[in-house]
């Protein structure tokens, strides 16, 4: 008995002449809608990430201006002035105004090869930071700063005499009576010159 060929056109599964099934067609036509929707997820994932980042800046910005704002308007826009935090730093501590220039002047007539013994108090902060800040100042000269307690000054000053020094600077701390020839710089800083060390070794 003969067998009944399958119509033109026509198989298993639907199978049609150009090798294609209505499966196949049906993803083949299914694929830009599927790359649409990618598309559509990734730009609102993007928007959803800018959207995010703008809100916490906007979050930064309403913390942040209430502090920094009066801090603009204090400090107005102008030349930025080299001597600004050095001069802020001294005021503060000595109340002199203009203090890293007249501290320039003070040293203009040394010798760059003399150096600087600097005294501080060993148990106060504030006299070390301004030993440091005195420091700073006297460059290019050479320093070494000393902390010393009352007890000790006196001979830890006399240790420091020496021709090569061009004098000592005292930051908080009270300079022994027998110097003479102190400046007062401010009112936390005294400097004792070379010649009101006495005899020099």
């Amino acid at each position: 008995m003969a067998e009944l060929a399958d119509a033109y056109g026509s198989g298993p599964y639907g199978a049609t002449r150009g090798g294609s099934s209505p499966l196949v067609s049906n993803l083949l036509d299914d694929q830009p809608t599927l790359r649409c929707k990618k598309v559509i997820r990734m730009k609102a994932r993007h928007y959803l990430h800018i959207g995010l980042w703008c809100a916490l800046f906007a979050v930064f910005l309403a913390r942040s201006l209430p502090i920094v704002g009066p801090a603009i308007l204090e400090n107005k826009i102008g030349p930025i002035d080299p001597n600004h935090s050095t001069d802020s730093y001294l005021l503060g501590l000595t109340r002199l105004n203009n203090g890293s220039q007249l501290f320039s002047d003070l040293l203009e007539a040394v010798p760059r090869e003399k150096s600087f013994v600097i005294f501080v108090d060993a148990e106060s902060p504030p006299s070390e930071f301004l030993g440091m800040l005195v420091a700073y100042l006297s460059w290019p000269h050479d320093v070494r700063i000393v902390k010393v307690r009352a007890a000790t000054l006196e001979q830890e000053t006399a240790a420091a005499q020496s021709s090569s020094i061009a004098g000592l600077f005292f930051c908080s701390v009270k300079p022994p009576a027998s110097l003479t020839g102190v400046t007062h710089f401010g009112s936390a800083i005294i400097f004792v010159p070379n010649v009101g060390l006495g005899s020099n070794p």
